[in-house]
């Protein structure tokens, strides 16, 4: 299932978003830098396990990726439905359903950019860039990638409308501000996006190159 996102513009900010990790619509907010140990984890939600969706979780109970980004981070500790994340040293993301054990942290100690977006802090050593982790609940903002395999649909009304976006979920948010988007087609390679009024796109728009999201 696919829900549509909102751009992360600022550093410190609420933020709406798909994550890819695990296609739920999930909120996240900064809430500040905080001190960890090696033992205890701070974050420690993920302790005792060995993976967590298509992640291996490493001894010092946190995923570490070179692709470590905000966005990451959010998507792997949402799998596991978990209130807060953090992101540490560049690399290293950590999921808890608590945090503030070992106290607050200068901002100063958070600096290191993360390795997957070097837009974004994740952390420093030992400090924690700490986040919390909300799920908005919306059917109407649920989306399923649908093989095209059935024939086109023709209407003599006018059921498709060509929108600008520059990403799949630019084109998702579209699709869910207009109450008679059913569906939406999204080309990657020409960065197009079309809204349906019915389920199936026509011919034109049922291309290997484009990507079919129906509503709901």
């Amino acid at each position: 299932m696919f829900r549509p996102t909102a751009t992360l513009s600022v550093l410190f900010c609420t933020a709406l978003l798909l994550t890819c990790v695990t296609c739920r619509f999930v909120r996240f907010e900064y809430l500040g830098c905080y001190k960890d140990r090696v033992s205890p984890r701070d974050l420690n939600g993920l302790s005792g396990g060995s993976r967590i969706g298509g992640f291996d979780v490493e001894n010092y109970k946190r995923v570490r990726s070179a692709e470590m980004s905000h966005e990451l981070c959010s998507g792997i500790c949402s799998i596991g439905s978990f209130p807060y994340f953090g992101v540490q040293y560049s690399t290293e993301c950590y999921c808890g359903n608590s945090f503030g054990s070992h106290g607050l942290a200068s901002e100063a100690d958070c600096s290191m950019d993360c390795s997957g977006n070097a837009m974004q802090k994740c952390g420093g050593p030992v400090k924690n860039s700490v986040f919390s982790l909300s799920y908005p609940v919306s059917d109407n903002n649920t989306y399923t990638v649908v093989k095209q395999s059935s024939p086109p649909v023709t209407s003599g009304t006018t059921s498709v409308w060509p929108v600008a976006a520059q990403s799949v979920e630019d084109c998702l948010l579209r699709c869910s501000a207009r109450a008679d988007c059913q569906a939406a087609v999204f080309s990657r390679q020409e960065l197009a996006c079309h809204l349906l009024e019915f389920v199936y796109p026509p011919g034109h728009l049922s291309g290997p190159e484009w990507t079919l999201f129906v509503r709901g």
